[in-house]
């Protein structure tokens, strides 16, 4: 069976051009023009296997709707691909990475995007046998539940520095006036989310 692709963008154009062109590729793709749109459709039996969401939409942008689907108990599993001509910063890259499998920058074509696309589905196989494993431990909901956003979100940050790395090297970014973020404040947030990883993973046996 196909994998069930939900694009959300709000250029007609650019919306219409993935559907067809990922279509084309083997995948069973639906396209929205709006965030609302995107959280309506969910509210019906409808359940992609992933979901390209553009960032910048009006008036619900991409950071917005990502929010509301992963509140959602039902869609919050779903794999998320963030997709936007707007430079990523350190200090989102520590806040998308509890949240999205990936971010790609505009412009793309349908075809580099097949990549990114399948890497997250094939990478979904994996997460979910561990998934299966953590659930299957006996210990309490809490604890599987955090296990299970620290491993992905340390799976996750690893390509947003991968990212970050190519685009900006060691230079650090200025989020405020006040406050600058850059690669070694984002190394600081890894190296934390990886130390209670394992201290997790042995509290819990596993």
């Amino acid at each position: 069976m196909s994998a069930a692709i939900l694009i959300v963008d709000d250029e007609p154009a650019l919306n219409e051009l993935f559907v067809i062109g990922l279509n084309k590729y083997g995948y069973d793709t639906e396209g929205v023009l709006s965030g609302k749109d995107c959280l309506d459709l969910l509210k019906t039996s409808y359940q992609p296997d992933l979901i390209l969401l553009d960032m910048m939409m009006e008036p619900m942008d991409g950071w917005e709707t990502l929010t509301h689907i992963k509140a959602n108990k039902q869609n919050r599993s779903i794999p998320i691909i963030m997709q936007t001509g707007k430079n990523l910063t350190y200090k989102e890259a520590e806040q998308f990475s509890f949240y999205i499998e990936d971010y790609i920058m505009k412009p793309i074509t349908p075809k580099r995007c097949v990549d990114f696309i399948q890497q997250i589905l094939d990478n979904r196989k994996e997460l979910m046998q561990f998934i299966e494993k953590v659930r299957n431990s006996g210990c309490p909901e809490n604890q599987i539940d955090r296990l299970i956003n620290l491993h992905k979100a340390i799976d996750v940050s690893k390509r947003l520095l991968n990212l970050l790395s190519d685009r900006y090297g060691s230079a650090t970014i200025v989020e405020t006036e006040s406050e600058k973020y850059g690669p070694e404040e984002f190394q600081i947030f890894r190296e934390k989310i990886i130390s209670e990883y394992y201290s997790l993973q042995q509290k819990m046996g596993i």
